[in-house]
């Protein structure tokens, strides 16, 4: 909690994985906490016993709420791995490396984030007038955000 990354031990392709936790994430992990019915250890306790253990533990799989969920909000076609989507869409689009949205998606290639990267033209036509405009005008560049700005004498 301190920290605010959530480690996974062991991901589906065997590795391990340490995700930064945002501050709206930790408001709802405090929450849970503080339930006065929260589980000592669990964030999402499980009801059933452990089929090798025999004691109670943690959802691994979060399929049968998901499709409650779903049932609830009326969504037919929805799956948890669509909302990373968006994630990483979101970040393309503001400019964010492939690289860090790599690793905020827990990509092991370049290859998996490269579909991000196609998204929005805008940082490569801002990258394009930048360089035009060094060409053209050398005593001028543009900001990031569009403005010509006069270099230092």
């Amino acid at each position: 909690m301190e920290r605010m990354v959530w480690r996974i031990p062991v991901t589906k392709n065997g590795d391990s994985q340490t995700i930064p936790l945002t501050p709206n994430c930790m408001e709802i992990l405090r929450r849970r906490k503080d339930d006065g019915e929260a589980h000592e250890r669990w964030v999402f306790p499980s009801d059933r016993k452990g089929r090798k253990t025999g004691i109670l533990g943690h959802l691994t799989s979060p399929k049968t709420a998901w499709a409650r969920l779903l049932e609830r909000a009326e969504i037919d076609d929805l799956r948890i791995h669509d909302l990373r989507r968006p994630a990483g869409s979101y970040m393309a689009i503001q400019g964010v490396s492939p690289t860090i949205i790599g690793k905020a998606l827990g990509h092991r290639s370049v290859q998996a984030t490269a579909i991000y990267s196609r998204l929005t033209q805008d940082p490569v036509r801002q990258a394009l007038e930048n360089a035009q405009a060094a060409l053209t005008m050398p005593d001028r560049l543009l900001s990031k955000n569009g403005q010509v700005e006069k270099l230092a004498e």
